[in-house]
């Protein structure tokens, strides 16, 4: 069975990809779908098989990667009402949007600012090592 395919949306400001929402409704044919350029440092895909699949064992090689940006990925496991504010490097507000269960989003660029009702969890994923807030953030004054 093929699944219709669905792109993740684009938050864009002036031509530049602040971020990537994927609903819970994102589909990908038949296989694995990697939404994500292969220049970002996280490679967000889908894994949708219509029959059983096997993947070989394997390991991943040492490599080193040249990163000098911060992306930061949040799916949300439970929960609804997530309020997700997307800024420029100004702090100018691009968007605003809702998040609930199954959704997910990638931070490429840019600010946010989230507010979590009670009862949500959320799953993070950015590049490590962390240095501290301090070192890795700059707080909207």
């Amino acid at each position: 069975m093929k699944y219709k395919f669905m792109e993740p949306r684009e938050i864009k400001h002036n031509d530049d990809v602040y971020a990537l929402f994927f609903s819970k409704h994102i589909r990908a044919e038949d296989g694995i779908k990697f939404f994500t350029p292969p220049e970002y440092p996280l490679q967000i895909g889908l894994i949708e098989h219509s029959e059983d699949k096997k993947v070989e064992p394997h390991i991943h090689r040492n490599f080193y990667y040249d990163v000098n940006t911060t992306q930061e990925y949040l799916y949300v496991e439970k929960g609804k009402g997530i309020k997700v504010k997307i800024f420029t490097h100004k702090w100018e507000i691009i968007e605003e949007m809702l998040l609930s269960a199954g959704d997910s989003i990638l931070f490429v660029n840019g600010g946010h600012g989230l507010d979590i009702p009670k009862g949500c969890r959320i799953f993070e994923v950015k590049q490590g090592p962390y240095p501290g807030d301090e070192k890795a953030k700059i707080f909207k004054e």
